[in-house]
């Protein structure tokens, strides 16, 4: 079945919670259009051949079954595969967390979250965006960005001087909207959406990334997030 004209988003789900596991994949079938069950287990043991195996586009993972094993799997599977993995925890080990986004996670979702913000997070890192909480994403970019400084201390080539500073404000902007849609950034900005798009193509093909998700790691990796947080204060310029 399809949600409009698209495919549902088929979602592996890990939990060693056996309780917490049935009621996640009861909230996956329950969203017939969007979701189709992909599969589940108990166990991270063989999850990379499991997510081979059924093609899963979105793995839940229940980090609390264990970080090491969660963050191994996240390992072993950049670069590998499409599947993106969105972590569920009851816990507040920060640390730990904020190292499997490091790594390659592309959310994380707490004991506050409704089931409508489940489907609506399965939905963005599937879209490839990034799914944090305010003060997750703070702290993130306080890792990537001294990830960042220390690429710049060392010489790493900076693609983000070729910006210009319109360019450099839609960036600012992106990393301050925390997912919002095209639509609601050109508002933000003042201009339409084709304008937006056409800022992007350029701001894409100056850093070399493909699309919106690129270009927040690569802002994040090489510290451009920092440096247009606190342009970000100063007045805006007009162009």
């Amino acid at each position: 079945m399809l949600w409009g004209n698209k495919v549902p988003i088929r979602v592996l789900v890990i939990s060693n919670f056996r309780l917490l596991l049935q009621r996640l994949t009861e909230l996956v079938e329950s969203q017939p259009r969007r979701f189709t069950l992909a599969g589940s287990a108990t166990s991270m043991d063989n999850a990379e051949a499991l997510i081979s195996k059924t093609a899963a586009d979105v793995v839940l993972l229940d980090f609390d079954s264990g970080a090491e094993p969660a963050m191994n799997l996240i390992r072993a599977l950049h670069g590998v595969s499409r599947a993106k993995i969105l972590l569920l925890t009851r816990t507040e080990n920060h640390e730990q967390q904020d190292q499997a986004i490091v790594l390659g996670a592309r959310g994380m979702i707490d004991k506050d979250t409704t089931p409508e913000m489940l489907f609506n997070a399965l939905q963005k890192i599937h879209e490839g965006q990034i799914w944090l909480n305010h003060e997750a994403t703070g702290r993130v970019f306080v890792v990537f960005s001294s990830i960042g400084n220390k690429k710049a201390a060392d010489g790493t080539d900076d693609k983000a001087a070729q910006l210009t500073d319109r360019e450099q404000e839609i960036v600012a902007c992106i990393m301050r909207s925390n997912g919002d849609p095209g639509k609601a950034i050109a508002e933000k900005l003042h201009i339409s959406e084709s304008t937006l798009r056409n800022h992007l193509t350029a701001i894409y093909g100056k850093l070399g990334v493909a699309n919106r998700h690129g270009l927040v790691a690569y802002a994040f990796e090489n510290g451009l997030a920092q440096r247009q947080a606190m342009a970000s204060q100063a007045p805006h310029k007009t162009v």
